[in-house]
């Protein structure tokens, strides 16, 4: 089996399909997929989807964004079991 290019035409996506899916599931790689030159979509796994999806929820929460800041500034260093009982675990 050949690696596919990370950018291929709708054609190309159709033949190798299969190939796509596994790579996205095992390998983590996206495809962005071309029409007539032009990008269209991308392909990638269910969880890094996930993720992003997560991702964009915190970032449009400005309290959460400003709490994560202040986080990575401070010095305090916490425990696992500290972390767990302030998480509520």
């Amino acid at each position: 089996m050949t690696q596919l290019a990370t950018i291929i035409s709708a054609n190309e996506a159709r033949t190798n399909f299969y190939q796509i899916l596994d790579e996205v599931d095992e390998k983590l790689r996206q495809f962005t997929i071309t029409r007539r030159g032009k990008q269209r979509a991308v392909i990638m796994s269910s969880d890094e989807y996930e993720g992003w999806l997560e991702t964009l929820d915190v970032m449009s929460d400005p309290k959460l964004v400003s709490s994560i800041k202040r986080g990575l500034q401070s010095k305090r260093k916490y425990t696992e079991a500290e972390a767990k009982k302030i998480l509520g675990w």
